[in-house]
């Protein structure tokens, strides 16, 4: 058994992956939202010591991926996670040719001071991808395999300037400070579009701009392999790096497409983030998008989703019924271009996908 929750995670990513026997399931989860993704998490783990996880991922230091995670470290204890992913100021890349860095900070402040295990599996480096050779796979208890497509050194190395820049009054690596800087973020503590018809093939063929936000470049992006089911788990990454580990897995294998039967899409379907080089290489069916649109970014964007639907037999997966999402409910639309959209039940946000 493979399975996917797309927890309501507002504008954000918070994604509850479970594998093996579903008596006795075992779990990962991938980024943790906003504030009341935390909630969400807490209630659940709340008076249930037997719900633990082998990984937690932090993919990068954007808030609508990390902020959850500092009220859920002040709530849970290690015991809760074999291994937290997580690339820190310590793992950064020091030169060698946003948002976010204090919340990076502080995080890695409470994974220290608490006692988490935090890169274990990378003898505590950074996670990060050779510049040749295999792509890094690491085999969880129960048979769970993740292979590793994002970040290369040098997409680590670029978010470091932009992290000294935001961090002002705090050092780098300032454990102490950086917990201090917690106790005066309240907050942050634990809790007692048009109707017009859609022009499918024109957004499909709209020019292709790559995102150059350093701290989405930093992404952790795994390919989550168990029981011959898959799933990419794009975090907000670059689709060049993508494309590229893609094409070196590819080759490793000797096939011509990545077979999925899952991919969260990358950014909540930014037009920057899902490329057509990128997406051509998938051979998938199974589109997510965790996003309910808001904080002006208005994702998913159209061109986004047009690419996929260019392949024809994709369903369309969202955890948010939205004004954004809500024009591919189109039954004339769908009959066009041979696609599903599958929401939550009215009235509920999160979607959950079994494989």
């Amino acid at each position: 058994m493979l399975a996917i929750e797309m927890l309501p995670a507002q504008h954000g990513d918070c994604l509850w992956i479970e594998y093996g026997d579903p008596d006795k399931s075992r779990r990962i989860l991938v980024d943790c939202g906003l504030r009341a993704t935390y909630r969400e998490l807490a209630a659940r783990l709340r008076d249930r010591p037997e719900i633990t996880f082998e990984l937690l991922v932090l993919t990068h230091i954007d808030a609508d991926h990390i902020l959850g995670a500092i009220p859920l470290l002040q709530e849970v204890g290690p015991e809760r996670f074999g291994d937290v992913w997580f690339n820190g100021w310590k793992h950064l890349p020091l030169p060698a040719d946003v948002l976010g860095a204090l919340h990076g900070e502080i995080f890695s402040a409470l994974l220290s001071k608490r006692g988490f295990a935090w890169n274990q599996a990378w003898q505590g480096n950074a996670v990060v991808l050779p510049e040749d050779g295999a792509l890094p796979r690491i085999d969880l208890p129960g048979g769970l395999r993740l292979t590793l497509l994002s970040p290369t050194r040098e997409r680590l190395a670029g978010l470091r300037t932009t992290w000294e820049d935001e961090l002002e009054n705090l050092e780098p690596g300032d454990t102490e400070g950086a917990l201090a800087a917690l106790e005066d973020m309240p907050r942050f503590q634990r809790d007692a579009l048009g109707s017009a018809r859609i022009d499918v093939e024109a957004l499909s063929e709209a020019r292709f701009d790559p995102d150059d936000s350093a701290p989405n470049g930093s992404s952790i992006v795994l390919l989550a392999e168990h029981g011959g089911k898959s799933i990419l788990l794009g975090a907000d990454a670059f689709s060049p790096v993508l494309e590229a580990s893609i094409r070196r897995l590819l080759k490793e294998t000797g096939r011509n497409k990545l077979r999925l039967d899952a991919c969260k899409i990358p950014h909540h379907g930014a037009r920057r983030n899902n490329g057509p080089g990128f997406l051509s290489l998938l051979d998938c069916e199974n589109f997510l998008v965790s996003t309910d649109g808001s904080h002006g970014y208005h994702h998913p964007h159209r061109e986004t989703i047009a690419r996929i639907l260019t392949r024809r037999g994709a369903r369309l997966h969202f955890n948010y019924s939205s004004a954004e999402n809500q024009i591919w409910d189109d039954p004339d639309l769908q009959r066009d271009w041979d696609f599903e959209a599958l929401y939550p039940k009215k009235g509920q946000a999160g979607y959950r996908l079994s494989l």
